[in-house]
């Protein structure tokens, strides 16, 4: 860590990314004292933010909100949490972040993604599911559509299936009251 804070310079920001802050592969439950462990680690010193990632999508929201508040606690460092919809939770996991205190959410359009280095990691949790979970002050349901339009565009090219959750709702043709929904 100390050869990649010099490498970026005095204006560069280098990311202590803990990638399986929750569950690992081939080893388990990863232990909280473990996490600990590596935010209170010395080489780590100079980072200028702290990502907490479910990559299997295994955590539940409690875990999450505990593992996150322990990271802004120790570090008092920007937080990113970088969740996985395996399990279905990936929103829900999401929403307890940002209680704790995360500051930035990963997600990818489609739930794209998944770790080949982890066996049974899904995709990552779709950008147009936290949208509508989350409802930011920029989500209307006009930018919601785009998303869910540029999430089907990008997972048809690349031949894969689209895994955001809220499909079933926004293309719903029954529920046309809704505002969200886009047909």
């Amino acid at each position: 860590m100390p050869e990649a804070i010099a490498a970026a310079g005095p204006d560069g920001q280098v990311q202590l990314c803990i990638a399986t802050s929750f569950t690992c592969p081939f080893e388990g439950v990863v232990p909280i004292e473990r996490l600990e462990w590596i935010l209170g680690d010395a080489r780590t010193e100079g980072a200028t933010h702290v990502v907490i990632a479910d990559t299997l999508g295994q955590a539940d929201p409690a875990e999450v909100r505990r593992r996150v508040a322990l990271a802004v606690e120790r570090r008092g460092l920007p937080v990113v949490f970088h969740g996985h919809d395996t399990w279905g939770l990936g929103v829900a996991n999401s929403l307890a972040a940002v209680e704790a205190g995360a500051v930035t959410l990963d997600g990818a359009l489609g739930g794209l993604g998944g770790c080949p280095f982890a066996p049974g990691a899904s995709g990552n949790t779709a950008t147009e599911d936290l949208a509508f979970g989350l409802r930011p002050s920029w989500a209307t349901p006009e930018s919601f559509a785009t998303l869910v339009g540029l999430g089907q565009e990008i997972t048809s090219t690349l031949g894969e299936g689209d895994r955001a959750r809220v499909l079933g709702g926004a293309l719903s043709e029954k529920a046309q009251a809704f505002p969200w929904t886009l047909r």
